[in-house]
């Protein structure tokens, strides 16, 4: 299969954690990161992924 036909690689990209559906913090927090991602305040984004990473259960939830 040809680059090209998959699209430009993107150097650098990393995977965001996804908020846990059915909790009230991680799922806030999504829509929070949106809001911000949309804005282009890009901190908040970081901050925001912070907060999803390290609530409990969003390790559980990649288990």
């Amino acid at each position: 299969m040809n680059r090209s036909e998959n699209g430009p690689a993107v150097v650098g990209a990393k995977l965001e954690p996804v908020p846990v559906p059915g909790c009230d913090v991680c799922e806030t927090c999504g829509w929070e990161r949106e809001a911000a991602r949309q804005a282009g305040r890009s901190l908040e984004v970081r901050s925001l992924n912070g907060v999803i990473a390290g609530h409990p259960h969003g390790r559980e939830a990649r288990a």
